[in-house]
């Protein structure tokens, strides 16, 4: 992949282009993987010790050394880019770079022993997500995708489904706890009714599963954050699908999120939010 290369412009506003080289960024943030892959491999297996963070979310000590093992990799090869992870907050730059970092997306499945857990490795120019990693080392399957570069599942091109009809469609939620709490069961259960079938299946992976056309869309149901969303959404992007809040427009901090081919975004929130 050759990096990529600033055209003149008359803007005033920073041309992410001119902030980054494609392959040397995209080639550290599969470093990064390679390196979490490494630690997250040796201790998953079983059940593990999990305490909940002061917002309820799971975590085990896995989650933090390799969020740490990351921000001590960065610093020493970006030591001017900022960093956000879900573990560690924000640690500001100095130069519109911010790495967004989810240690291990799914810590619950990694806690229980399943492996449908991810590492999300994104790079955010002046806010705009540039290049995304998720790697799913157990199951041997690491995503990639830069902005204008396509998006790749072991180095095969992929790309979302053509379904356009709800009543055609594998569509993806969270757990459906998240609904009880939040909404209740009656939206989930219209679109359940509605589609040509469902699975409970949440996080990152599934927004994987949309970007490879192996699902049509997912309902996540939340809250979200930037690490939840910044490396998928340049995969999903690239895909040719779409990642916003489930009311429409991009994510922002908390949000709940419809990720889809693109094609059943009206028709899915015209049945959960009649």
């Amino acid at each position: 992949m050759e990096p990529s290369k600033a055209k003149p412009s008359t803007s005033t506003e920073p041309d992410p282009a001119a902030r980054y080289d494609v392959a040397a960024d995209l080639a550290l943030a599969l470093e990064l993987a390679d390196a979490a892959a490494e630690v997250t491999r040796r201790a998953f297996g079983g059940r593990q010790e999990v305490r909940l963070k002061a917002d309820a979310t799971p975590v085990t000590e896995v989650d933090a050394a390799v969020e740490q093992l990351i921000r001590d990799l960065l610093g020493q090869r970006r030591p001017q880019d900022g960093i956000c992870g879900e573990e560690g907050g924000e640690t500001p730059g100095t130069n519109g770079r911010v790495w967004v970092i989810d240690p291990i997306d799914g810590t619950q499945m990694f806690a229980e022993g399943i492996p449908l857990w991810t590492t999300l490795i994104g790079l955010k120019v002046d806010e705009q997500v540039v290049v995304g990693v998720a790697d799913a080392p157990v199951l041997g399957e690491r995503y990639h995708a830069s902005r204008g570069g396509g998006a790749f599942c072991n180095g095969a091109s992929i790309g979302v489904s053509q379904v356009d009809d709800l009543a055609d469609a594998l569509v993806l939620h969270a757990p459906l706890e998240e609904f009880i709490r939040k909404t209740g069961l009656p939206a989930i259960t219209r679109v359940s009714e509605g589609a040509r079938v469902t699975r409970g299946i949440g996080d990152g992976w599934a927004h994987l599963l949309v970007a490879r056309g192996a699902a049509d869309a997912l309902v996540e149901q939340g809250p979200c954050y930037e690490w939840d969303w910044a490396a998928t959404s340049v995969i999903v992007h690239e895909s040719g699908g779409a990642l916003t809040r489930l009311e429409g427009g991009p994510p922002t901090p908390g949000c709940h999120l419809l990720v889809s081919n693109g094609r059943l975004d009206s028709e899915i929130r015209g049945t959960l939010l009649p």
